[in-house]
């Protein structure tokens, strides 16, 4: 059966597309009266936090972009429902420059815990509409094509990105003890969904 998800993917494709460009749009130094060569190298190693938030932000929405693929790659045609919650992963994105920029701003001030709370926290939203997407998917196999290994994978999907939801939730709690420790988990959750991305390409490989 031929794939009838094309343009759902090539939309989805834009608004990642979009979301990680507007990642970086507020960053840089603006123009100010004595600048100098010592002061403007002092101003760019002072912005840190917002190269970190950058980097951070762009490999979780690249990983989610790849996940999303993974999740689309075995469907065959989507219903209402299914847009609707392809929509919700989409919404969720676009506005994930929101959240990057207010970490990458508010690192080392007082209000650094709300900041790294506020940013793992719709971090874990986006991971929840991933897993919404991924389940509905699954209990509705007349929308899948048939044979398909990307099936398998389906099956398998919705037990890590549970546990990513709930570390998001720990690491958004964590911030009450420690932020900065809750801010270098958010890192190391991008390496796990890039494991788990390998371990589900491994898996359909083997179908």
């Amino acid at each position: 059966m031929e794939k009838e998800t094309a343009r759902l993917e090539a939309f989805s494709d834009g608004i990642f597309g979009v979301a990680i460009t507007l990642l970086a749009i507020d960053i840089g130094i603006k123009e100010y009266d004595g600048a100098s060569n010592l002061s403007l190298w002092h101003d760019i190693a002072e912005r840190w936090p917002e190269y970190f938030a950058y980097f951070n932000s762009f490999a979780l929405v690249l990983l989610v972009w790849m996940g999303h693929h993974t999740i689309l790659k075995p469907v065959r045609r989507a219903n209402v429902a299914t847009l609707f919650l392809n929509g919700a992963i989409l919404l969720l994105v676009a506005l994930f420059p929101f959240p990057t920029r207010t970490v990458g701003r508010f690192i080392g001030t007082q209000a650094e815990a709300t900041a790294v709370a506020f940013y793992a926290g719709f971090t874990g939203l986006i991971g929840l509409s991933m897993l919404l997407l991924t389940l509905y998917l699954r209990s509705h196999q007349r929308l899948l094509m048939a044979g398909d290994p990307g099936i398998a994978v389906l099956q398998r999907l919705p037990r890590w990105q549970l546990t990513g939801v709930i570390a998001y939730a720990g690491l958004a709690g964590l911030t009450l003890l420690s932020p900065r420790s809750a801010l270098v988990g958010t890192f190391v959750m991008w390496l796990f969904w890039a494991v788990v991305l390998l371990r589900s390409e491994a898996h359909a490989t083997l179908e």
